[in-house]
C-alpha cells in the first residue's frame, strides 16, 4: 500500500490507495526501526536558558515513535559531543533550541499527518514532500514570520544532525530541504534600535546608584546585582548576551601596553566565520575589547565577592553564578541565565522608572546596549565604518545591515534646497557645461554652499540634495534618475538602515518635489532611459558609500 500525502486547505489529509484493487486492505505493520529507550527525558547540563530537561515522554504512542527516538538519540549525542569538545562543535544553548524551538514544534505537524494517514510514521516518511508540508504547515500557524524560520530551521539541523548520526539514512540530503524557504526574514524583522542621548543618560544615572549601594556592602552579589553588573559591562563593551552570560572569572586581563585598560576576554564559537579582533591561544579564539576600568573593576568584584558561592557550584570557573533565594533553587547556588537576566532588568527599569522620549517604560535589553555603543562609535569616528565593524568584532557588510543607523535629526532635516530650473542657463552655457555633477548642476562646485572652499570641487552628492547652490535642469534629469534607480537597485549591498535613513528620503525629494516642476513627458521619457541605460557613474553605489 503507498502513502498519498495531499493537503486540503490548510489541513493536512492523508489518503491510503491500494494500487491493486479498489477496496482497502489491512496492512501488517512492522516493528519500528527505533524503539522507545527506556528513559525518555534527556537531561542538559548548566548552560544559558531556564531549560533542564527534555521529556520526549509525552510524544510517545502518537504514531511516530520512531522519529521521535531518533530525535532522542540526537539530542544526547549532541550533548555528548559538546561535553567532548568544551561547547567547540555547539554550544548547550543552541541544543536546548533544537529541543525548545525545533522539536516540540515538529511533533504537533507528524500528530497532524498520522492522524490524516492512520499509519505509524518513521525516519523513512520524511522526505521532500514531506518537509514542503512542514514549511506549509508553519506558515498556516499564527505565529510571526521570522518564528515561523526560527521553527523550520532549528528542526532542520536537528533532523541534519539525525542524519549525521546514522539515523535518517534513506535520505538524500541534497534534494530534500528547499533552498530558503522563508526569504528576506532579516528585512521582515525589526532591529533593535539604539537608546536616545536622554533614554542613556538616565540609565547610567540609574547604573551608578546602584553600583554605589553594591559596593558600600560586602555580602555575596544577588542576581540582581549580577544583573546591574551585567548591564554596566554591556553598555561599555557591546557585547553579544552570550559571550557575557558565558564569562569565566579569569577574563578580564591586562592590557600589554596601557596601565589604564585592561582586556576582557570572551570566547566567540563562530570567531572562524566572521571577522574579528581574535587572540589565538590555545586553539580558541577569543574576541579582546579594551574595557575601562570601571567595568572591568565590576568584574573584579563580582570575583571577590561571590567567590563562595562559586566554590558550592559545579563549574567553580563560571563568572555569573549567585544564590538562589526561591523554590527548589533556594540556598543552592545558581547560573544566571539569559531568562532571569531579562527578567531582572524589567526589574531594574520598574525600580527607577525608566522612561522613553515620549514618556512610555524603556525597554532594555542587552542586544540595545549593544546597539547604543555600536553607534555612538559610529558617530564619534566620523562614521568610519572600519573603525565600528572593529569595535563590533563583525563584518563591515553586518555593521551596515543591522547596526548603524545615522542620527535621528538626518531624517527631518532631509529636505531640498537647491532649484529646479525648467528653462536652460543659455546665456551662462560654460557654467553649466563645467559645473555639472553625477547627480545635477551646482552654481559653484568649488565656492557653493556645501563645497570645501579649499579649490578643491565637492564631492558630496548625497549633500546636493541640501545644498543651496544644487541646480537641476532638464538636461540633468537623465543622471538624477540613473542614480535613483541605482539607490532603488542596491538596497540590500548599501545596508538596509542606511539606505532607510539617507536614501528613502532622497527617493522621496525626486518623486514629490523635483520631478514635478518639469513637464510630464519629459521626466517619464529620462526615467524610463535612466533605469535601462543608466549613467556609467551610477551603475552601483560605490560613490555614494564613500559621500556618506
Amino acid at each position: 500500500m503507498k502513502k498519498d500525502f495531499t493537503l486540503d486547505g490548510d489541513d493536512i489529509g492523508v489518503k491510503a490507495v491500494d494500487e491493486t484493487a479498489n477496496n482497502a486492505k489491512t496492512e501488517t505493520i512492522e516493528p519500528s526501526p527505533l524503539s522507545k529507550p527506556e528513559n525518555a527525558v534527556v537531561a542538559f547540563p548548566e548552560n544559558t536558558t531556564n531549560t533542564r530537561n527534555a521529556d520526549f515522554g509525552p510524544f510517545y504512542g502518537q504514531g511516530f515513535d520512531d522519529i521521535t527516538a531518533a530525535c532522542q538519540c540526537t539530542l544526547e549525542k549532541l550533548i555528548t559531543e559538546s561535553a567532548n569538545t568544551n561547547g567547540k562543535s555547539l554550544s548547550l544553548t543552541t541544543i536546548v533550541g533544537y529541543w525548545n524551538v525545533g522539536f516540540r514544534f515538529f511533533a504537533p505537524f507528524l500528530s497532524l499527518l498520522h492522524a490524516a494517514s492512520g499509519e505509524r510514521l518513521t525516519m523513512a516518511d520524511l522526505n521532500a514532500e514531506t518537509i514542503k508540508r512542514f514549511i506549509q504547515h508553519l506558515r498556516n500557524e499564527p505565529i510571526e514570520y521570522g518564528s515561523q524560520k526560527g521553527h523550520f530551521t532549528k528542526t532542520k539541523s536537528l533532523l541534519v544532525a539525525s542524519h549525521r548520526f546514522g539515523f535518517w539514512p534513506e535520505v538524500d540530503m541534497k534534494t530534500v530541504w528547499p533552498a530558503n524557504p522563508f526569504p528576506n526574514s532579516n528585512k521582515r524583522r525589526k532591529g533593535q534600535k539604539a537608546l536616545s542621548k536622554n533614554e542613556k543618560r538616565f540609565l547610567i544615572k540609574a547604573l551608578r546608584t546602584e553600583m554605589e549601594r553594591i559596593v558600600a556592602h560586602s555580602e555575596p552579589l544577588n542576581s540582581y546585582d549580577l544583573t546591574v553588573c551585567v548591564v554596566s559591562i554591556a553598555l561599555s563593551t557591546g557585547m553579544n548576551p552570550a559571550p557575557i552570560l558565558e564569562l569565566t572569572t579569569d577574563c578580564v586581563q591586562p592590557h600589554p601596553l596601557k596601565s589604564n585598560l585592561r582586556l576582557l576576554v570572551s570566547f566567540k564559537r563562530r570567531g572562524n566565520a566572521t571577522h574579528v579582533v581574535a587572540l589565538r591561544k590555545s586553539e580558541e579564539v577569543s574576541e579582546m575589547a579594551s574595557v575601562h576600568l570601571y567595568a572591568a573593576d565590576a568584574i573584579d568584584l563580582i570575583v571577590t565577592r561571590n567567590a563562595s558561592t562559586r566554590a558550592e557550584f559545579g563549574d567553580q570557573n563560571r563568572l555569573l553564578v549567585y544564590k538562589g533565594t526561591r523554590g527548589k533553587y533556594a540556598g543552592k547556588p545558581c547560573r544566571l541565565t539569559a531568562a532571569h537576566l531579562h527578567y531582572i532588568i524589567k526589574l531594574l527599569v520598574d525600580q527607577h522608572q525608566l522612561q522613553t522620549d515620549d514618556g512610555k517604560p524603556l525597554m532594555l535589553n542587552v542586544t540595545r546596549l549593544r546597539q547604543t555603543l555600536l553607534n555612538r562609535v559610529w558617530e564619534m569616528s566620523g562614521q568610519d565604518p572600519l573603525i565600528t565593524a572593529r569595535t563590533g568584532r563583525h563584518t563591515v557588510q553586518t555593521g551596515n545591515a543591522h547596526y548603524w543607523e545615522a542620527p535621528p535629526e538626518a531624517e527631518t532635516n532631509m529636505r531640498f534646497l537647491g532649484e529646479a530650473r525648467v528653462q536652460e542657463l543659455l546665456s551662462k552655457p560654460n557654467i553649466i557645461a563645467s559645473d555639472r555633477t553625477p547627480v545635477a548642476s551646482c552654481q559653484d562646485v568649488r565656492r557653493g554652499h556645501r563645497s570645501p572652499k579649499n579649490g578643491e570641487p565637492c564631492q558630496d552628492y548625497l549633500g546636493c540634495f541640501r545644498c543651496k547652490s544644487f541646480v537641476v535642469t532638464g538636461d540633468d534629469l537623465y543622471r538624477l534618475f540613473s542614480f535613483y534607480w541605482a539607490a532603488l537597485r542596491n538596497y540590500d549591498t548599501f545596508g538596509g538602515k542606511r539606505w532607510t535613513k539617507y536614501l528613502k528620503q532622497v527617493i522621496r525629494l525626486i518623486d514629490e518635489e523635483i520631478a514635478p516642476s518639469f513637464d510630464a513627458t519629459l521626466v517619464a521619457d529620462q526615467r524610463e532611459k535612466a533605469k535601462g541605460q543608466p549613467h556609467p557613474f551610477w551603475r552601483d553605489l560605490s560613490m555614494a558609500r564613500m559621500a556618506i
